[in-house]
């Protein structure tokens, strides 16, 4: 029988941000007990909104006193064998208590934590006192602690000069007490960071410095330990007032600093407090100009929560085992040997998806798939070549008749195969932000990009009898975790990777560095990436690297320099799409790489590019004549001159596999 978990959410005027804290507990895979909503004496519609759910949802009134009398009150009343705390404003994504209830097991442990999805951090697997003393690795949102523990340590400090580091005061209580706190190393849990009591500076300082009063009485702590770690605090919270121009404070908690030790840099930062602000902004402006050129991000705080790029976390697999493939980390490839073919190779792909405003915001209402009724003016030139194309599909295209009902028809013929593309926005469980760096479906946590994949490779075998084996990470987006979940899921083969491309500038994956030969991702050699035909071209093509000066960035294409290069015939960036590509471009390309021995290629376009309107590339009936045209042209050029094969993905990954 599982252990039972009970979820304490206090909440304090926090009527619209509730729901979704309160759905993502009751969305969980492994359902917890009970949820206690304590309104905090709220004066907005708080309690209404918690009693609209119903059991088992639990709402608890008390006149405002602070959340830690709110969240012991919701511990008072508890019944599970586990607390977990969420607050109202953040939310856990779909198999947090699945995947963090695993971490639970030995009897000595107090109390286990996740990773948050802000965090670029990696907290120690078992967190010892002094691990805690030195840094608050733990979140509140983030915590399973055992009840029984929970209320043999008197819960929170309701103490109102604790508030906003109660949490922190108990977590090293716990350890403290001879409990063990586990890191549960999956991020299951989403901060929402700059609102509430923590976010004032002068108070967090102030509870902070209360804490180590507390905290030297109640555990007898040595006096020197104590006075190490206020003066450590008060250089933390000096160097943030002085980021925050909060000068006054910064100038008084630096010269404590300096008082204490008396270093150059202390000095330095002490110094700089007692600088008119103009000169500060004036020297802050440069450094942001200096950082953001060269990594494309911000430079982040100096204190708190890092609030520059975010890094995706490479995890192991939450459902168990070691790592066994990896798109990003080389040391997981194995060679595929494609010098054994032939032939040249040629898979067509066809990317499914909704025929959404590739110019506006991305946008989880935008399902239209009309676009894919005009399919068949392809597969009269594909008829004619023998293609057999897979269409990589997306959810708004499998789960709406308008979409599945031309692929079924093409489908029923042996016209077409059906493999899967992920776009996060418009696919199921809606759980994580809608930004540009989400739209990458690897950037999301591992959990999030399985349940999502998971639901869609589940949706298209509903729809099409057929389970997927081929996919494709929407804009080319995929992550540390992708290929673990592609495997786990039954995939054989990624078609993500885009070489020489760079994405960075919004978050995406770097493929500068990769070649467009077929490699396996897994050394057992079960799962293979065929990327998009892409290549550079040009006499100076060999002497562009990922690590040197790259001729296709924003500043380059803002200069002339791509386009200059282009012209001389230095080097061209060129893919094999009839998207925004010229017939000749693409015949120059494919002879390029038959020369220098490559034997498969990969051709790519939209489903919406077949009517006219919807991409940039097909915008009437002659833009789309001339996309006719360029698809027999080319097939033509393939089969004839270059003498090569169209064949299906299947085909090609038989003719990779080991003999």
């Amino acid at each position: 029988m599982h252990p039972k978990v009970s979820v304490i959410i206090p909440a304090y005027n926090m009527g619209e941000q509730l729901v979704r804290a309160v759905e993502s507990a009751l969305s969980q895979t492994t359902p917890v007990h009970e949820i206690f909503v304590v309104d905090d004496g709220s004066k907005d519609n708080t309690a209404e909104v918690a009693e609209r759910f119903g059991p088992p949802v639990y709402v608890i009134r008390k006149p405002n006193g602070g959340p830690a009398s709110a969240r012991n009150l919701g511990a008072a009343k508890a019944t599970g064998d586990w607390l977990a705390f969420l607050d109202a404003d953040d939310w856990w994504f779909p198999q947090k208590t699945e995947v963090q209830m695993s971490y639970t097991q030995a009897p000595d442990i107090g109390l286990v934590h996740c990773l948050y999805d802000h965090r670029i951090e990696r907290p120690p697997a078992e967190l010892s006192f002094d691990d805690l003393w030195a840094h608050n690795w733990i979140g509140t949102a983030s915590v399973m602690i055992r009840r029984s523990l929970f209320l043999e340590l008197g819960g929170f400090n309701e103490e109102r000069a604790l508030i906003s580091v109660e949490d922190y005061n108990l977590w090293l209580r716990v350890v403290a007490a001879g409990w063990r706190i586990v890191t549960c190393p999956h991020i299951l849990a989403h901060y929402t960071q700059g609102t509430g009591i923590s976010s004032n500076l002068e108070r967090l300082m102030r509870a902070s410095l209360f804490n180590l009063d507390d905290l030297e009485v109640l555990l007898k702590l040595p006096p020197e330990q104590v006075d190490q770690k206020r003066a450590q605090l008060r250089s933390q919270f000096g160097r943030q007032a002085l980021h925050d121009r909060k000068m006054p404070i910064a100038r008084d908690l630096l010269w404590h600093t300096v008082k204490h030790e008396p270093s150059a840099g202390n000095m330095l930062r002490y110094l700089a407090s007692n600088v008119p602000l103009t000169l500060l902004d004036a020297k802050r402006n440069l450094s942001q100009r200096s950082v953001s050129q060269n990594t494309g991000g911000s430079s982040g705080r100096p204190f708190g929560d890092s609030t520059g790029p975010l890094v995706p976390i490479d995890e192991k697999p939450f459902w168990g085992g070691e790592r066994t493939a990896s798109i990003i980390d080389p040391r997981y490839h194995a060679k595929a040997a494609t010098e054994a073919l032939t032939k040249p190779l040629l898979v067509t792909t066809i990317d499914a998806e909704e025929d959404f405003d590739w110019s506006q915001p991305f946008d989880s209402n935008a399902s239209k798939v009309t676009s894919m009724r005009h399919q068949h003016h392809a597969h009269r030139v594909f008829e004619r070549f023998g293609v057999v194309p897979v269409y990589l599909v997306d959810y708004p295209v499998a789960s709406q008749d308008d979409g599945r009902a031309p692929l079924l028809e093409l489908l029923q013929g042996n016209l077409c195969e059906i493999g899967a593309q992920l776009h996060p926005w418009v696919t199921p469980p809606f759980v994580e932000d809608i930004s540009i760096r989400n739209s990458y479906p690897g950037n999301l946590p591992q959990v999030v990009e399985y349940a999502k994949l998971a639901a869609l490779t589940e949706s298209l075998e509903q729809v099409f009898g057929i389970r997927p084996r081929l996919y494709r990470a929407g804009r080319c987006g995929t992550g540390p975790n992708t290929a673990e979940i592609l495997k786990h899921l039954g995939y054989q083969v990624d078609t993500s990777v885009m070489p020489h491309w760079n994405y960075t500038a919004h978050q995406g994956p770097d493929y500068r560095a990769y070649s467009v030969t077929p490699f396996w991702l897994d050394s057992e050699r079960t799962l293979l990436e065929m990327p998009i035909t892409s290549s550079l071209v040009g006499y100076g093509a060999k002497l562009v690297g990922p690590d040197g000066f790259d001729p296709f960035s924003k500043t380059a294409e803002r200069l002339g320099v791509t386009s200059a290069l282009a012209r001389l015939g230095a080097v061209e960036r060129i893919r094999l799409t009839p998207e925004g590509i010229r017939i000749e471009e693409a015949k120059r390309l494919v002879r390029h790489m038959k020369a220098a021995g490559h034997r498969v290629f990969v051709l790519t376009y939209h489903s919406p590019s077949l009517e006219p309107g919807n991409t940039p590339y097909v915008r009437n009936q002659a833009d789309l004549a001339a996309f006719l045209r360029w698809l027999e042209e080319f097939y033509d050029f393939f089969t004839s001159e270059i003498g090569g094969e169209c064949v299906s993905w299947r085909d090609l990954r038989a003719a990779l596999l080991p003999r």
